[in-house]
């Protein structure tokens, strides 16, 4: 993931990969393991979907850890990949949204729907992971501290606003 992500799919090699994996470079280990680049492009997807519902969506029982566990994941090299290569993949595109777009806003939804019926759980999931996302983005697109304000304030507001909301329609 790191290889992919700071380098690009294209402009990483087989010595790249097998360096950042305490490999001998170029000694043909890697070929042990996978027939291509592809196909180790394709084991890092599966550990993204493999990841448990808890990793994708921590508990909301600790909202600000939460909220770092949640940019964690998202991490430099995670974005990077999604947005710079995988339009190549779709197959692993569309493998990645399912598990960690769409699979994390439903599980938030339930947990906020099992909180409080009275609030549409869809949307205030949407807008709260939508958050999250866009904050994540804004720094490996554009740079870190360009969203105007530190990690640390944007996941105070983050939880202020996420209990604000579950609590506003009781």
């Amino acid at each position: 993931m790191r290889c992919f992500g700071s380098k690009g799919y294209a402009a990483t090699t087989i010595a790249d990969i097998e360096k950042a994996a305490g490999l001998a470079p170029g000694a043909g280990g890697t070929y042990r393991h996978f027939r291509s680049k592809q196909a180790i492009l394709e084991a890092v997807v599966d550990a993204i979907v493999a990841a448990p519902d808890d990793e994708l969506a921590p508990p909301a029982t600790d909202l600000e850890g939460s909220a770092h566990a949640s940019l964690r994941y998202m991490s430099e090299g995670l974005t990077r990949l999604f947005f710079r290569d995988l339009d190549d993949f779709p197959e692993q595109r569309e493998r990645i949204v399912d598990r960690t777009v769409t699979g994390p806003y439903r599980i938030v939804a339930e947990r906020i729907r099992a909180h409080n019926p009275s609030v549409d759980a869809e949307a205030l999931a949407a807008v709260l992971l939508g958050s999250l996302i866009n904050f994540r983005v804004i720094e490996v697109l554009i740079g870190e501290g360009r969203n105007g304000v530190s990690q640390e304030r944007f996941v105070r507001a983050w939880a202020s606003v996420y209990r604000a909301a579950v609590e506003s329609e009781r």
